[in-house]
């Protein structure tokens, strides 16, 4: 698959991580781990399908459509060639774009006309209408620019909870996290869900699952234990057990194995475009 890459307009970058876009043929795509993360997907051409569980058939997805947090991993494939664009928002910043509580999303796939109705068939046309990656993702910076108008959410607080929690290598306990930002204990546990999915402990372990396993994958290692350890894992064990909870399988059967997953590099400049 074709990859390549896109910083939004600078008023949505402390919302929006990148715009990325990709084209490839009919196929299994790389697996979607378990993540606190949320993207919008926009199709130009082909679909793709969401692999079922339990021997249920494919899901459909539709032609636009929100991954929220997902406390499972996801298998996707395309029964055509495909190309599509996507919306990679920063953790915790999807709350600013809806009208919605995140709880009411999390792993779960949503079309964009249930949740922005007229605005988000608008939106959906203009993308797949165009005709280059400039005019899609400028189509993208009108319409998000305009949800950030709406539900922008005055809580900086908030804000700051998420990247606390998110970044904290050993985690952190919830009493000490509301002490730091200056809020109640009871007020920080009833805010998590619905600005993040799921509480703040269920964030706090998604998260550190998330950042070891994109560093692992990114560093195509199989030799984890140190950052295992570095990241507050207790030892090789916990981990283990951890990663199993959340893909099904061992490290090693997915770390060093060169596969693709949906993990890219920060941009660093103007754009960036790669394989």
């Amino acid at each position: 698959m074709r990859i390549a890459h896109a910083p939004p307009t600078p008023a949505l970058r402390a919302f929006v991580e990148r715009y990325w876009w990709g084209e490839g043929e009919a196929g299994d795509l790389p697996l979607l781990l378990p993540g606190t993360g949320a993207e919008l997907w926009i199709h130009w051409t082909g679909g793709v399908e969401l692999c079922g569980a339990n021997g249920l058939p494919p899901q459909p997805l539709p032609a636009a459509h929100l991954l929220c947090l997902r406390q499972e991993r996801w298998s996707l494939t395309s029964r055509a060639a495909v190309g599509f664009v996507a919306v990679r928002f920063r953790a915790g910043a999807l709350r600013h774009f809806l009208g919605t509580g995140i709880d009411d999303v999390a792993d779960r796939v949503v079309s964009a006309t249930d949740l922005w109705g007229p605005e988000g068939r608008r939106m959906t046309d203009e993308v797949r209408l165009a005709t280059d990656p400039g005019a899609r993702t400028d189509a993208l910076d009108r319409f998000l620019t305009g949800l950030l108008a709406v539900h922008h959410r005055a809580d900086p607080w908030m804000d700051a909870a998420v990247d606390l929690v998110y970044r904290s290598p050993g985690g952190m306990r919830v009493d000490a996290l509301a002490e730091r930002l200056g809020v109640g204990s009871r007020r920080l546990q009833r805010a998590f869900p619905p600005a993040v999915g799921v509480g703040p402990k269920g964030f706090q372990r998604l998260a550190r699952f998330q950042r070891l396993t994109r560093a692992l994958l990114l560093s195509d290692q199989r030799r984890y234990l140190p950052e295992a350890l570095g990241a507050g894992f207790y030892d090789q064990n916990h981990f283990i057990r951890e990663f199993r909870h959340f893909t099904g399988r061992r490290p090693t059967a997915l770390l060093g194995q060169g596969l693709s997953h949906f993990y890219y590099e920060p941009l660093r400049g103007p754009g960036q475009a790669g394989h």
